[in-house]
């Protein structure tokens, strides 16, 4: 199992961003609980968050030309097709992938939240070197 990562590691300080990331959050949460998880349901809500999520970063990075743009659009392509294979995978009566991508996810999030999302935050507040 994953390690627990604290909430503000997926912070990255600019709001419309980091409510994203929250609700995020909450979804992968409802996932992970045994007690609560309706896995068709939650990777449903959890696909079609990051669909949201993807498509909100990357309209902000055309709106103010990102520099980084593509190389971020590659990591939610990424991001995309892994959920759509475990989706595909569930479909297929495979309950484990889920529980193992949803125990692993919040690990690579905090990652990308950290360098990919935090520099475009910046970016966006301004604040590129």
């Amino acid at each position: 199992m994953s390690a627990v990562v604290s909430h503000d590691r997926i912070l990255v300080g600019f709001k419309p961003i980091d409510d994203l990331h929250k609700e995020f959050e909450s979804i992968l949460a409802a996932l992970n609980d045994p007690a609560e998880a309706d896995y068709g349901a939650h990777l449903l809500a959890l696909h079609e968050h990051l669909l949201r999520h993807c498509e909100t970063e990357e309209s902000y990075m055309l709106q103010e030309d990102y520099p980084h743009y593509a190389r971020h659009k590659r990591a939610h392509g990424h991001l995309l097709d892994s959920v759509s294979e475990v989706r595909r995978k569930f479909d297929a009566g495979d309950v484990d992938a889920v529980r193992k991508y949803a125990a692993d996810l919040m690990s690579w999030f905090a990652i990308h939240a950290s360098t990919e999302d935090s520099e475009l935050a910046a970016f966006l507040k301004g604040q590129t070197p």
